[in-house]
C-alpha cells in the first residue's frame, strides 16, 4: 500500500513551482547585465594618443568634434578617482563626449611626454604647471585653435551633472553665464543632483 506522502510526491508539479524557478533564474541573469552597465573610461571615454596636442586637435576638426577636453588629475586624489569610477564610466557620458570631444587625461605629477599646441614637448607635470593646474581635479575644454575656453574646477559629482556641464559648453553659455548659475536654472542642486528648478529641497 503506497502512503499518502509517497502518492503526492509522484504527482505531477503545477505550473507555480516551474514558475518560480525561472522568475529566480531571469533575476539571477539580470545581476550580471547590471553589474557590467558601467565602461572602462580609458576605452570608452579617454582618446588612445601619443601625446601629441596638436594632432589631437586637428583630428577633432576632422571629425566635426567641438574640441577637446583634458582631464587633470592626480593618483592621490580621491575627487579624480570618483569621478574615474563613478562618472566617467556612465555609457551616456561616453556616448555624449566622444561624439563631440577629444578627451586626454594629463596626470599633473606625472612624466609622460605631451607636446602642446606650440609645438613644445613637455612632461604632463611642467604642462601642467604652465596650464596654471596646481590643484586636482580641473575639467578644461579646448576649441579647435587649441585656445582654453572653460575651466571646471573641483569634482564632477554625477553623470548627470557632466552632461549639464557639456550642454553648458556646447551651448556657448560661458559668454553670458556662470556655471553655478546655469546649474541652478537647470536644476542642479550644490550636491549634484538634478531637481525640478524651482523645487524645495532641503
Amino acid at each position: 500500500m503506497v502512503s499518502p506522502a509517497a502518492r503526492s510526491s509522484g504527482r505531477k508539479q503545477g505550473p507555480a513551482p516551474l514558475l518560480a524557478a525561472l522568475a529566480i533564474f531571469l533575476f539571477a541573469g539580470a545581476l550580471p547585465a547590471a553589474a557590467t552597465e558601467l565602461r572602462d573610461p580609458d576605452e570608452y571615454f579617454f582618446t588612445q594618443t601619443f601625446g601629441d596636442l596638436r594632432e589631437e586637435i586637428a583630428v577633432a576638426r576632422e571629425e566635426g568634434k567641438m574640441g577637446m577636453l583634458l582631464f587633470f588629475k592626480a593618483d592621490a586624489c580621491s575627487y579624480c578617482q570618483h569621478m574615474l569610477e563613478k562618472v566617467f564610466t556612465s555609457p551616456d557620458v561616453q556616448d555624449w563626449y566622444r561624439e563631440r570631444f577629444v578627451s586626454i587625461a594629463v596626470d599633473i605629477h606625472g612624466d609622460v611626454e605631451l607636446t602642446d599646441f606650440d609645438g613644445i614637448t613637455l612632461p604632463s607635470k611642467v604642462f601642467s604647471d604652465h596650464r596654471k593646474v596646481f590643484l586636482t581635479p580641473v575639467v578644461a575644454f579646448i576649441d579647435l585653435d587649441g585656445n582654453e575656453i572653460y575651466r571646471h574646477l573641483g569634482m564632477v559629482r554625477t553623470p548627470a551633472e557632466m552632461l549639464l556641464l557639456g550642454e553648458y559648453i556646447e551651448g556657448r553659455h560661458y559668454f553670458d553665464t556662470e556655471y553655478r548659475t546655469y546649474a541652478r536654472q537647470k536644476g542642479m542642486q550644490e550636491k549634484g543632483v538634478l531637481v525640478t528648478p524651482g523645487e524645495d529641497t532641503e
